[in-house]
């Protein structure tokens, strides 16, 4: 990771400051030359963020001089970082003979975090998990109903916000001291509108003050916490709101899906927003491919969730820190003129076939319903 990022400089290298430990640092991020430096440096903890144990999982295997597979030869007993999801979770613990995951869930100016630290497959793809004593002295997160037209906590009748029962999902808020904001959030330097967005205030009781953290989660009885989405990622489509994340997670599943990124985009004539998802293939996109996509997204997710578009790309762009951009897939949406290469197929009878100009243009004249 960069270290002008907050996860290799505050949760990587100080920590190796504080305890005296060696900090190894690449000069760049490739999956080919990855563990050869883990196993030069004789690292003992690996940091991931986003996509990466995704790439590393999607690597072909590496070989030793005398034909031995070298993906165990590694002194790693435990994967430090955020952003593993749940179909790769146990299958990088298993190709890489990791033993611990630990899944930390926070950001640089977050007021709170959880932590999902782990040997075996119980809390796979938790952001944090809460026991009996921590739930008995802190209570259960604070998560509560999120109107996604607005992207604003729903109010009742007396001002108040509702906290969402175990299972559904909503907003996740962190408690601030309501007469010290910055003893827990020091806010955006010289940009108040900022600061003001994250801070809400009455959201249980008169007076009290929370932090916002722009994310969708949801608990479990047994105290595990999920991320749903990104405030803003979310879309509506049918009068249905879907989760990219959960519906990224269940295409990744495919044997032929090496990434994938979901997003809804605007169409001419429909309202919400329909679903897309940018896919890079380890293979060509023929039809027994499509089809087979299209039987597990229609099984794997409600009708309403299902991906109406397909767009099939080389790579994926990506932030510093191997984060998925979906800004400019959402702007591009399905205009041909627009996606460059890449390939464009729709969901019609069942399957995924080729979206051309004629569809386009039939879309735009209001000649299709979907």
């Amino acid at each position: 990771m960069p270290l002008y990022h907050s996860s290799a400089s505050i949760l990587g290298f100080l920590p190796a400051l504080e305890t005296g430990s060696t900090f190894a640092l690449g000069r760049k991020f490739s999956t080919k030359t990855f563990w050869q430096e883990v196993r030069e440096s004789e690292a003992t903890i690996i940091q991931y963020v986003g996509e990466t144990c995704r790439y590393l999982l999607s690597a072909p295997p590496q070989f030793g001089s005398s034909g031995e597979n070298l993906d165990k030869q590694n002194k790693v007993r435990m994967a430090f970082g955020n952003g593993l999801r749940p179909d790769v979770w146990n299958k990088f613990k298993e190709r890489f003979g990791i033993d611990t995951i630990a899944e930390f869930y926070s950001a640089t100016e977050a007021a709170g975090m959880g932590l999902n630290y782990t040997r075996n497959g119980f809390s796979k793809g938790a952001i944090g998990r809460n026991g009996t004593i921590l739930r008995l002295v802190f209570g259960r997160p604070v998560i509560v109903e999120l109107d996604l037209e607005t992207s604003t906590p729903v109010r009742d009748a007396k001002g108040f916000c509702r906290r969402m029962p175990v299972g559904e999902p909503g907003e996740l808020l962190f408690i601030l001291d309501a007469n010290d904001i910055e003893k827990k959030f020091q806010g955006y330097l010289n940009n108040n509108k900022a600061n003001n967005s994250k801070v809400i205030r009455d959201v249980l009781k008169k007076g009290d003050a929370y932090f916002r953290t722009g994310d969708l989660v949801r608990t479990t009885d047994d105290g595990l916490l999920y991320f749903v989405d990104r405030i803003g990622d979310t879309y509506r489509w049918k009068s249905e709101n879907v989760s990219t994340n959960e519906v990224a997670e269940c295409i990744s599943t495919h044997p032929s899906v090496q990434e994938a990124n979901v997003y809804g985009v605007e169409l001419p004539n429909h309202d919400g927003r329909a679903g897309c998802a940018a896919l890079v293939l380890t293979e060509q996109a023929s039809p027994q491919v499509l089809s087979s996509l299209a039987e597990m997204a229609q099984k794997g997710l409600p009708r309403f969730a299902v991906p109406l578009f397909l767009r099939v790309t080389k790579s994926m762009e990506t932030t510093g820190t191997n984060k998925q951009q979906k800004h400019v897939l959402r702007s591009q949406g399905v205009d041909l003129s627009k996606v460059g290469d890449d390939q464009l197929f729709w969901l019609k009878n069942g399957t995924y076939v080729k979206f051309g100009q004629k569809d386009w243009l039939e879309l735009q004249g209001g000649k299709v319903k979907l």
